[in-house]
């Protein structure tokens, strides 16, 4: 996506050329090309970078690229066999990799045939990917909209649905009539069920009273990311004045965003504004998004992530009582000349 700044920001630390390796996200984000089997991209410092596949993909890599001009098959080389002898052409005495999509048997296997000093580099490919571009902001803002759109049909028939897996498959079908793929896997939490931040969607019949829906969709490759709350039955008056607290919460998080303010200022903030329900907010108050569901910023208490323009990421408060309840609400936020909501599903308490 910015492969030339990736480049220019590489001389800068005088590193010779980075090497990515399937799985990592930056493979899709600086060449384009998605749902590879396998992949690796080279980007030298000072040369055009290349994109290298197995014979599977080869032919529509070659067909997709969007950004990498230069696409070449392994055929039966081993990785590092092809990387050995490709390299030779290219000054390598300085090789970035990301060491936090790499496992440690691949890393064995570079250090092993490859003549270079190794540097991590993936807080420089986390820094540019969090600060979006005109087309990434704009692929976002047409995912968040799917989002929008599967979320209402979902809430408008939700008396449909008799059990949590009936929800789930019907938000990953909407999406695919929209042409997007889901982001991650959907959490539908009903009943006590919701008192789970990650509670994994099962066949179980849907229970009274709160059930939280977390969902996302992919679209050319850009994630998106909303949770909304349905009560089954009538809510008591306490477990509405406790939804309408998380909702002021997460409102008022989302006023106080500003350019320049830290992550960990945030989360403070609106642990301090739950009250008493300060020590049942047990995770972040959200997270970037892009190419991954999770990415930089960070907005927890011990992120060090300073907010910029053009950063999108989730405000998205929680409570949660074990084997009670839970309440989580969720939006997508661009940071732009003023903050701009990207999910706009309403957020008042839908009763079915």
């Amino acid at each position: 996506m910015r492969l030339k700044e990736f480049q220019s920001r590489l001389r800068k630390e005088d590193i010779d050329v980075a090497i990515f390796i399937s799985p990592d996200p930056n493979i899709f984000y600086f060449s384009q090309v998605d749902m590879l089997s396998f992949a690796c991209l080279i980007v030298p410092a000072a040369k055009e970078p290349v994109l290298i596949t197995s014979m599977l993909d080869y032919e529509r890599s070659s067909k997709e690229f969007k950004t990498v001009k230069n696409v070449l098959t392994l055929k039966r080389k081993k990785l590092s066999e092809f990387l050995a002898d490709y390299l030779k052409k290219i000054k390598h005495g300085v090789i970035g990799i990301n060491k936090t999509a790499l496992s440690l048997y691949v890393f064995s296997k570079l250090r092993k045939a490859l003549k270079g000093r190794f540097v991590d580099i993936s807080e420089m490919c986390s820094e540019l990917r969090a600060e979006k571009t005109y087309t990434e902001i704009n692929y976002l803002r047409h995912a968040a909209k799917i989002t929008d759109g599967v979320m209402k049909l979902v809430l408008d028939n939700f008396n449909m649905f008799k059990t949590e897996n009936e929800v789930e498959a019907e938000l990953n079908y909407l999406a695919k009539k929209q042409f997007a793929d889901r982001s991650f896997k959907a959490i539908v939490a009903s009943g006590r069920n919701s008192s789970m931040p990650h509670h994994m969607t099962k066949n179980r019949p849907l229970q009274k009273g709160f059930c939280l829906i977390d969902f996302g969709v992919k679209y050319k490759g850009y994630c998106s990311d909303i949770t909304r709350m349905v009560f089954i039955g009538r809510p008591s008056e306490k477990e509405q004045k406790i939804y309408d607290l998380v909702r002021k919460v997460q409102e008022n998080a989302i006023k106080n965003i500003k350019v320049g303010i830290e992550g960990a200022k945030l989360f403070s903030a609106a642990k301090e504004d739950l009250g008493k329900y300060g020590e049942n907010f047990i995770h972040g108050l959200g997270h970037g998004i892009g190419v991954e569901i999770h990415e930089a910023p960070n907005l927890s208490d011990l992120s060090k992530d300073v907010l910029k323009k053009n950063m999108i990421f989730t405000i998205e408060p929680g409570i949660y009582f074990p084997n009670r309840l839970g309440i989580r609400i969720e939006d997508m936020v661009l940071l732009g000349e003023r903050t701009a909501v990207l999910t706009r599903t309403p957020k008042g308490l839908r009763r079915v």
